[in-house]
């Protein structure tokens, strides 16, 4: 009974290891899309700006732990966490350049 315990205790661990190498990967996945939404929201006036900055900080953020977990072998690749971190810095841009643009001051 207890050797059947162990052995599926052993496939768990081997499946969580498999998960973990998995999550390193999904931190510049998830970076790329909520990059890409964070600039597709920026393009859209006044509701698009607020759901943009938040998208886009996000995506920075994973796009640096995504960067981060290639360095140290967790993940696969890289480009999907720059081009995630990339896209969220412009959309932060392009924010701030419409904030600026429509204020009264400018």
């Amino acid at each position: 009974m207890n050797g059947e315990h162990l052995a599926g205790g052993h496939g768990a661990d081997e499946d969580h290891s498999g998960e973990h190498h998995s999550r390193g990967h999904r931190a510049g996945g998830y970076a790329l899309v909520l990059g890409v939404l964070a600039v597709l929201c920026a393009l859209i006036p006044v509701i698009g700006d607020l759901v943009a900055v938040p998208l886009a900080l996000f995506a920075v953020v994973l796009g640096v732990i995504g960067v981060g977990h290639y360095d140290s072998g967790r993940a696969p690749r890289m480009l999907p966490s720059v081009l995630g971190a990339l896209l969220g810095a412009i959309a932060l841009l392009l924010v701030v350049v419409a904030v600026l643009a429509s204020s009264p001051l400018g």
